[in-house]
């Protein structure tokens, strides 16, 4: 079976930005395993927010949980595109 902490590498090697699963206001164990597929084989366009990702992509994949989307090493907020997310991994 497939842990959480994969199915979050995958979303970040796609998508181009970190994810943190959570359920009921609290980080979900990264080893737990069952997890299935992220379901998406393109990132998502740039012109969405983080608030769009979530509910087109995140939330159809994994029913009942939330994530928390880092921008670099902060959490991002919802009003974020995801270019500017991408962007903010970047190195100078």
């Amino acid at each position: 079976m497939t842990t959480l902490r994969t199915r979050a590498r995958e979303i970040a090697n796609l998508e181009g930005f970190d994810i943190q699963f959570v359920r009921y206001g609290e980080c979900v164990d990264e080893c737990i395993d069952g997890f299935r597929p992220y379901g998406f084989d393109r990132k998502l366009r740039g012109t969405a927010t983080v608030a769009d990702w979530k509910t087109l992509r995140f939330e159809r994949s994994y029913p009942g949980m939330e994530c928390k989307v880092f921008f670099g090493m902060n959490r991002s907020e919802p009003r974020h595109d995801p270019d500017a997310l991408r962007a903010s991994y970047e190195e100078d």
